[in-house]
């Protein structure tokens, strides 16, 4: 799994995504102001890629629905802001400890694909993958399940968002006084996949001991069984 920031925080409280997940957020978010031109300085100050090797083991509670991992909430500086929609629109911090209440600490995800709750229209990353790690489940040891003990990690290494953007100089996105063109033609689902790719070697090359990518477990939560109701309202928190 690639995370896109180191965290002043402890780790947890976090989203990752894997790699097509990642590029997309950097591509959106932190390297163009939203697809609109460059973004320099990057946001959030944000210069790395960081590889996280991440096991996870479902509570009995979510075992019952037939998933391994609960809804993806975001979380900010932090703090749980529920599930995100397109507008900045938060279910907020409610429906995350109603529903971490009922099924433990678990890890959470959301396939691009199925535009739930976000990105949506986000064809360029087909493949993508969003996490989030709530650091009340991590554990010290192997996941054993319990309420409080559903994932545990170790960093599997990072490389720099230099290091894949001087592989590509141009002057598509100037920024740290250079230039590159590895972010160019932001809408085209194979030259992400390119990107993705390029960032695999990437690590290969610095990592060689390690494999190029460990594929990610299979994303299988369904919000239909997660949510049997949805009563939580949607506002803007950062307003």
């Amino acid at each position: 799994v690639a995370g896109s920031t180191v965290s002043k925080y402890p780790f947890g409280q976090v989203n990752l995504g894997n790699m097509d997940g990642v590029m997309w957020y950097l591509m959106n978010e932190i390297v163009t102001n939203y697809t609109h031109g460059p973004r320099c300085p990057r946001r959030f100050g944000i210069s790395e890629i960081r590889r996280i090797k991440v096991k996870t083991r479902a509570t009995p509670a979510l075992a019952r629905l037939g998933m391994n991992f609960g809804a993806r909430f975001a979380f900010d500086s932090g703090v749980c802001a529920g599930r995100c929609f397109p507008g900045n629109l938060c279910t907020g911090p409610g429906d995350c400890y109603v529903h971490y209440d009922q099924y433990g600490f678990v890890p959470g995800c959301n396939n691009f694909e199925s535009e739930y709750p976000f990105p949506v229209d986000a064809h360029s990353a087909p493949g993508g993958v969003w996490y989030s790690l709530p650091l009340e489940g991590r554990c010290d040891r192997d996941p054993t399940g319990e309420r409080n003990c559903t994932w545990s990690y170790e960093d599997a290494g990072s490389i720099t968002l230099e290091q894949l953007e001087k592989l590509s100089p141009g002057d598509d996105n100037y920024c740290n006084g250079y230039g590159t063109d590895f972010w160019q033609n932001q809408w085209d689902p194979s030259v992400m996949s390119w990107r993705s790719e390029v960032a695999r070697w990437v690590f290969k090359n610095k990592y060689p001991h390690s494999p190029k990518e460990i594929p990610p477990p299979k994303c299988d939560f369904d919000k239909d069984k997660w949510y049997a109701e949805d009563p939580w309202s949607r506002q803007d928190p950062w307003r």
